[in-house]
């Protein structure tokens, strides 16, 4: 279940930390000087998921880091001063950086800086009183806190999700699924997403080059926009979930969703080569269990659609 944190902005330092921050997103130079090089690849990624560097932090101690831990990439996070909600954003990435707050945010009068940081989704604006969720939120905050599990429990099940609530907090909508700047994919499908889409780009893209292996067999490498790639694939997950389209397998439901962790194939139903313009997620691409994607392409000339592979299945077993 996702998880919801607040932190709190009610000192006039931490309302500049919202313009420095929240509200205005963080020079690309500051947050690549900050991070050493082998995480610029990484930090890429955030800034495309989150339309730029949007970033808050909490001071060292155990509270807060306790709280910080607890944080994992899609949870969201709520800013509260005045006793109103004013912003809403998802975590992207943490990191127990110095370096990063004191270039961002400098120090406190007690010589401490916001070294246990993470980078959000760009903000959305909100103006809800506290008082208002108090039932299942809280009355009033001090400092960073997190959400019980029983709070979260209640909350999914009076609104069917965290994200619904969340919808109702922003007023939100626009649709059944949540604001688009809020589209992020997990930690796990990040790492499956390259060699997910890779799968139809060798079998129907423009192949850019072989790389030989150390034994000397040749693999094949589709060079691609990383970060485009991994924003459709977490949009055809939204619209069309994790279950294969073909045969129905989920792998959280068969594994558990701690191992599975969202896991699916994102399967484009027509070579890439014969689009124009923008993939669409919602048309163009579908959820695939490993198994019937290999089969949607075991054909060399063409790419076998889903009912055909639902026909296929259906008449090998009689």
């Amino acid at each position: 279940m996702l998880r919801i944190f607040v932190f709190t902005a009610g000192t006039p330092d931490a309302r500049q930390h919202l313009a420095d921050s929240i509200q205005n997103c963080i020079e690309k130079e500051t947050v690549f000087d900050s991070f050493a090089e082998p995480l610029h690849e990484e930090l890429m990624r955030i800034s495309e998921d989150g339309r730029g560097f949007y970033a808050w932090g909490a001071v060292p101690g155990p509270v807060n880091q306790r709280t910080w831990e607890a944080m994992d990439r899609g949870d969201y996070v709520l800013c509260v001063y005045d006793n109103t909600y004013r912003y809403v954003a998802r975590v992207l990435a943490k990191y127990d950086n110095p370096q990063f707050a004191e270039a961002v945010w400098g120090y406190d009068d007690d010589g401490r800086t916001w070294k246990y940081m993470y980078f959000l989704t760009r903000p959305m604006e909100v103006d809800r009183y506290v008082s208002e969720f108090e039932n299942h939120l809280h009355k009033s905050y001090r400092g960073f806190t997190r959400i019980s599990d029983e709070r979260l429990e209640a909350i999914a099940e009076e609104y069917e999700s965290v994200e619904q609530f969340i919808n109702l907090l922003l007023d939100y909508h626009d649709g059944d699924g949540i604001p688009e700047q809020f589209f992020i994919a997990t930690a796990h499908s990040e790492e499956v997403a390259e060699t997910s889409l890779e799968i139809d780009q060798i079998a129907h893209g423009e192949v850019d080059h072989l790389i030989p292996d150390i034994e000397g067999r040749k693999i094949i490498r589709q060079h691609v926009t990383y970060e485009r790639s991994a924003r459709n694939r977490a949009l055809a997950i939204e619209k069309h979930g994790t279950s294969c389209k073909v045969c129905g397998f989920n792998f959280d439901k068969v594994y558990g969703s701690e191992y599975a962790d969202s896991y699916i194939e994102i399967h484009h139903l027509k070579p890439l080569a014969k689009y124009e313009g923008e993939v669409d997620p919602a048309t163009d691409l579908v959820p695939l269990c490993a198994n019937c994607h290999r089969m949607a392409h075991r054909r060399r000339t063409a790419v076998t659609s889903i009912e055909e592979l639902r026909a296929i299945i259906e008449n090998a077993n009689g």
